[in-house]
C-alpha cells in the first residue's frame, strides 16, 4: 500500500485529469497515471482502509476552542444586539 503522501499525490492527480479533461485541455501523461493508480486503490478497497485507519475523532475528548473562556457567550451577545440594533424596534444602535 502507498504512503499517505503518496495516496494524497494521487487523489489530487486524478481531481487535476478530471478537471482539464472537463476544459478539454489535454492531460500529461504522468498525471493520467497516478489518476488510474488511485481510482485502483478505491476500486481495491485500499484507499477505503487506509482512510478508516487514519480517521480520529474532530475533539477527541476536547473542548471547542473558546469553550469555557468567561465572558464569552457575553460577548457574542452584545456583538448579535449590535449586528440588529436598528433592525428591532425599540432597540437604539449602539
Amino acid at each position: 500500500m502507498a504512503t499517505g503522501d503518496g495516496l494524497k499525490a494521487r487523489r489530487h492527480a486524478r481531481e487535476i485529469v478530471a478537471e482539464l479533461r472537463w476544459c478539454g485541455m489535454t492531460v500529461p501523461p504522468l498525471y493520467v497515471r497516478m489518476a488510474n493508480e488511485f481510482e485502483d486503490l478505491v476500486r481495491s478497497g485500499d484507499y477505503a482502509a487506509w482512510v478508516a485507519a487514519n480517521q480520529t475523532p474532530a475533539l477527541l475528548g476536547r473542548r471547542a476552542h473558546g469553550a469555557g473562556l468567561p465572558g464569552l457567550s457575553r460577548l457574542d451577545r452584545s456583538r448579535a444586539a449590535r449586528a440588529t440594533a436598528g433592525a428591532l424596534p425599540g432597540v437604539p444602535p449602539a
